[in-house]
């Protein structure tokens, strides 16, 4: 029996990239990632996403923890995973400190990516997100040795802290109001949901 037209599976091949080719690809502000060379484009966020990114950019960049330590960087901005096969990836933010980079914030600055783990990357959950999609995200921060990944889920207002661990990641109970986020980065922040979402 014949598929309906529109389940057949899809015949066309996909355009993948080379590490070589995106290196040669012009600066954009479109969000976009690369899932084994092939360039996926991502959807435009929400309002909602928008204001909850602000406030989690000025919550960190206050920290007296991170400033001075280290850079908050918004996407978008690349953070590689592997080169062959390309993969790369545009998290909403990553905090990562000077050390890696060459010790001070001019060697960050002459960067164009990153290619080492990111101390913290934060993932804010849109209704675009299947579970397959984050699953990926994930595996691929934890083979890039990233510690700790927050999920900010915008429906029910709370934020899931994942720790790294050799085998996978360890989920914390989803953290809402104001209970502080059980954060290893961070390790005396009082950063809470209430914050974060505050509009």
């Amino acid at each position: 029996m014949a598929l309906p037209q529109t389940l057949q599976p899809q015949q066309e091949e996909k355009k993948r990239i080379t590490w070589e080719e995106y290196l040669q690809l012009p600066p954009s502000m479109e969000r976009m990632e690369i899932e084994d060379g092939e360039v996926v484009l991502l959807a435009g966020s929400s309002a909602k996403h928008q204001r909850v990114l602000t406030n989690l950019l000025l919550l960190l960049g206050n920290d007296p923890q991170m400033r001075g330590s280290g850079a908050i960087l918004p996407a978008p901005f690349d953070v590689v995973i592997t080169r062959a096969p390309l993969r790369v990836r545009q998290p909403d933010l990553v905090y990562i400190r000077y050390e890696k980079v060459g010790g001070s914030v001019e060697a960050l600055d002459a960067l164009a990516r990153l290619e080492v783990a990111p101390d913290l990357v934060v993932e804010i959950l849109s209704p675009n997100d299947t579970i397959e999609n984050l699953n990926a995200k994930l595996q691929d921060y934890h083979t890039l040795g990233v510690p700790e990944v927050w999920l900010v889920d915008l429906v029910p207002n709370h934020v899931f802290v994942l720790l790294r661990e050799e085998e996978g990641w360890k989920w914390q109970e989803p953290v809402k109001g104001e209970q502080p986020l059980p954060t290893r980065q961070l390790a005396h922040s009082r950063i809470t949901p209430k914050a974060i979402f505050e509009g």
